[in-house]
């Protein structure tokens, strides 16, 4: 049961991340996925905690933690990327999936797919219950 739950979030992280395309070519390119044996995920290596290099240089992170997860019957080959590689390596073919933080917003919907974050982030501001906060203004310490 383990086993078709994996392949299932696999299927859901590879559509849902590659370039738009008609529902045969994401067929055909999940097929390959599965045929060779193997994935190519693009991870970052310098927004730690989510992906870095430790000291040991292994890539380490929450976002490698996740793709080794979705590859893992597979095999992985993960493949360190910066912010500006993201959507030209999908598009380009030279990754299959990218886990990293990246917000999802209408300008990049029109060239790649997303998945539901594992992760999400929330922007807050937090003081205590006598500041009173009336503007952005009154957060400049």
């Amino acid at each position: 049961m383990f086993t078709k739950i994996k392949k299932l979030a696999l299927a859901t992280c590879v559509l849902g991340s590659m370039a738009l395309a008609p529902v045969s070519a994401l067929a055909d390119q999940l097929q390959d996925i599965l045929s060779r044996g193997s994935i190519t995920i693009g991870v970052p290596e310098n927004f730690p905690p989510f992906g870095s290099v430790g000291a040991n240089f292994e890539h380490q992170g929450y976002d490698v933690d996740v793709a080794r997860m979705i590859a893992e019957d597979l095999g992985v080959e993960l493949k360190p990327i910066t912010s500006k590689q993201r959507i030209p390596f999908l598009t380009s073919g030279k990754v299959d999936l990218v886990v990293s933080s990246m917000g999802a917003n209408p300008s990049r919907a029109k060239s790649i797919w997303f998945s539901n974050a594992y992760a999400p982030f929330f922007s807050a501001a937090f003081v205590g219950p006598d500041v009173k906060v009336s503007s952005p203004a009154d957060l400049v310490a």
